[in-house]
């Protein structure tokens, strides 16, 4: 017959040939059946062609023939046919209006998963869900279900979910294109880093260009938080960054991995470029700077980045250790910010209960009779309430009074000598200072309290012993 003739067409795809022949059929026919597979045909012809009006020829199929058998199968074949020509925003459009319409298709499972992928593809996630699960048991589509389902989970951040889904279709060579990325990056994010590690190095050969940065990424952290920092770093160095930039985090981890392979002058590099931040990493970065400086022996760069570090407060323990590095070298080289005396005052006001109290103490007492600031000295040492601070109270006068004689300033001189008396932990000094204090008065014309003086520094035992 001339329908069976044009059907024979339209299944060797010369749909051109087939529509004319079936609008031949329609307008002769008087069968109401025949009519009806003729529009269905027609519609589907145009569609395939790609005519402009296709989509309404087949709506207006549905409403003109609503006893049609072909009705139910309609917007679903539709749907198939745009799906297996890789069309899923027009697959999608149908496969709506199959179910609003209440279209039962000959075949749920395939309609279920076509559904699904379509707006899997339009990234309507929670959407393509219920769809996808409704064939995640198919015999035909489980491990395609498995994957994009485990894929919504991944998105979803769900990645014990979307691993337990990607688990199942590991074997799959189709599915697994992508599969190891995305295990790669789930393991990452669970802190499973050898994981991680090991499904991203898998996955390297295969990966495209912006897939293959992140995953460098990805391997190089990883190594990164387990501390194995030689195999972090050529990872580390391959990552091209977030649209071709980098972030302070990318550029503290690199310098960092420099650090701990000794490497300081390609770690200094690296910290530099992150030092202005105003954030913790910013100050992670100066503290591991300072500390790279005094490796290569720069001293005042070290200093630098100690003193900023101290005054940063995102992270309290590198701000106190900080401060302490940042002490000892301002004794050690000098401070050009502010003297050292304060700054070492400045550290014990901080940390007054700090396990280098005492050091810092010494230091501070060493500073002030450096910079022969001996009152401070003296006053400092009238706060410590010990005995080794009461020996150090009288060898500081004592001292300071021998300078004094020395620049002819005797009365001043008299006043630190009595302070060491103050203090007579040590006989000898305590000799020296009654002689010195004689001397004194001599060279005042007090000759009375000379007298005195020089006749008790006489009669004392040790006098003998003194240089005196």
């Amino acid at each position: 017959s001339a329908f069976q003739k044009a059907l024979q067409w339209y299944q060797n795809r010369q749909y051109q040939v087939a529509r004319g022949l079936f609008s031949a059929v329609k307008s002769k026919t008087d069968d109401i059946d025949t009519e009806a597979d003729c529009a269905y045909y027609m519609a589907g012809c145009a569609i395939r062609l790609n005519e402009f009006g296709a989509d309404a020829l087949m709506e207006d199929f549905v409403k003109q023939y609503p006893e049609s058998s072909r009705r139910n199968t309609a917007f679903a074949t539709t749907g198939d046919y745009y799906f297996e020509n890789g069309k899923y925003q027009e697959a999608l459009k149908w496969y709506t209006m199959a179910e609003e319409k209440n279209m039962l298709p000959q075949n749920p499972e395939t309609f279920n998963f076509r559904k699904g992928y379509t707006l899997f593809h339009a990234r309507k996630y929670g959407d393509a869900r219920p769809y996808m699960e409704k064939v995640e048991h198919s015999k035909k589509y489980a491990p395609e279900a498995a994957y994009y389902l485990g894929y919504i989970a991944y998105n979803a951040n769900d990645y014990e979910k979307a691993n337990t889904y990607f688990s199942t279709i590991s074997e799959d060579k189709k599915l697994n294109t992508k599969l190891s990325y995305y295990q790669a990056d789930m393991n990452f994010k669970l802190g499973n880093f050898q994981k991680a590690i090991d499904f991203g190095t898998k996955q390297l050969a295969t990966a495209d260009r912006q897939e293959l940065s992140q995953l460098n990424k990805i391997i190089g952290e990883s190594y990164f938080n387990l501390k194995q920092y030689k195999e972090a770093l050529p990872y580390l160095k391959a990552y091209q960054g977030e649209r071709g930039r980098w972030s302070h985090t990318d550029f503290y981890q690199l310098g960092y991995a420099y650090y701990k392979q000794e490497d300081y002058e390609n770690a200094i590099g690296q910290f530099n470029k992150i030092i202005n931040g105003k954030d913790a990493i910013a100050q992670n970065a100066y503290y591991h700077l300072a500390e790279c400086y005094l490796k290569t022996d720069k001293k005042q760069e070290a200093l630098n980045a100690f003193k900023n570090a101290s005054q940063m407060e995102f992270n309290a323990q590198i701000r106190q250790d900080a401060w302490l590095n940042y002490a000892r070298l301002s004794y050690d080289i000098g401070n050009p910010y502010q003297s050292v005396p304060e700054v070492l005052n400045a550290y014990l006001a901080n940390y007054p209960d700090s396990g280098y109290t005492e050091e810092i103490k010494a230091l501070l007492l060493d500073a002030y009779i450096t910079a022969k600031k001996y009152d401070a000295a003296l006053a400092f040492l009238q706060n410590e309430k010990t005995y080794d601070s009461d020996q150090t109270y009288q060898k500081v006068a004592f001292r300071h009074g021998l300078e004094l004689i020395g620049e002819r300033n005797y009365r001043e001189a008299i006043t630190y000598l009595e302070k060491s008396l103050t203090q007579p932990h040590d006989a000898l000094i305590n000799t020296r200072a009654a002689f010195w204090i004689a001397e004194a008065q001599y060279m005042l014309d007090n000759y009375d309290e000379a007298v005195i003086g020089f006749k008790d520094f006489a009669q004392r035992d040790n006098a003998t012993q003194t240089p005196e």
